[in-house]
């Protein structure tokens, strides 16, 4: 199931997009890990919405973002994509990092 991809930086062990996903029959809140757990009848699809699918008609992924380590790295991804900069994050945190010394 996995390709080349999934294994990129040294991720040997497993799928870094975290497949096959857990087989869940209802969607519900879990207090435990203080999460949303989306329903999922087959562990090889991304998380979706039928509705967004057919209003929008393109590929999605859902995911239940609040906060921490995950709204962080949601915000990054996010604006690395829509920005399609050639600098790398690095290199921009770098010139930043930089700027406000100065």
């Amino acid at each position: 199931m996995c390709c080349t991809v999934c294994h990129k930086y040294g991720n040997d062990a497993s799928c870094r997009f975290l497949f096959p996903h857990e087989i869940v029959d209802k969607s519900h809140f879990d207090a435990a890990t203080n999460s949303v757990v989306f329903k999922c009848l087959d562990g090889t699809v991304n998380y979706f919405n039928p509705n967004l699918l057919v209003c929008c008609q393109h590929n999605h992924n859902l995911r239940c973002i609040l906060s921490g380590k995950s709204a962080k790295a949601a915000m990054f991804y996010i604006s690395n994509y829509i920005t399609k900069m050639d600098t790398k994050m690095y290199e921009m945190l770098s010139l930043l990092s930089c700027a406000v010394s100065c």
